[in-house]
């Protein structure tokens, strides 16, 4: 009786739907443990809005208690306000350019003092880039956080 001469291992379609099977499970797993873009751009900014809450607050205390106004600005943590109120005992920078943006390339928004009664206002208009938004696109903002209210 003759033997079949047949080939060991998987023809180029196993081999092919093995390859898609494997990649759709590391793309599941990817999207399981890093979360979504949207998901991680919040926590970066969220990160760098408490990253400038730290920096303000040291402005504060470098400068008598007064954090920066809202015509100074943000930029009063890179570099010393030439207008006043001007910190006398200014030691900065308080923080790095990049902690100034939100995770969308957006600057972050600041007012000071702020109308409620807080000393300021920090938020960024998150990913749909305006005033407002729902779930993933809401606003940040430092005093709807109970971890970032100053």
């Amino acid at each position: 009786m003759p033997r079949s001469h047949r080939r060991a291992g998987m023809s180029p379609s196993q081999t092919l739907l093995a390859l898609v099977l494997v990649a759709v499970i590391a793309l599941m797993l990817a999207y399981r443990f890093a979360g979504t873009p949207t998901q991680q751009d919040r926590k970066l900014t969220i990160r760098r809005i408490e990253t400038v809450m730290a920096g303000l607050e040291s402005y504060a205390i470098d400068s008598g208690g007064m954090f920066p106004t809202t015509e100074q600005g943000l930029k009063a943590l890179l570099a010393r306000p030439s207008h006043r109120p001007v910190p006398h005992n200014w030691q900065g920078p308080y923080v790095a350019q990049a902690d100034l943006t939100d995770a969308w390339g957006m600057p972050l928004n600041y007012v000071s003092p702020a109308g409620d009664g807080r000393v300021y206002h920090l938020w960024s208009n998150g990913a749909d880039k305006t005033e407002g938004g729902e779930r993933a696109e809401a606003d940040i903002q430092s005093w709807q956080r109970p971890s970032m209210c100053p």
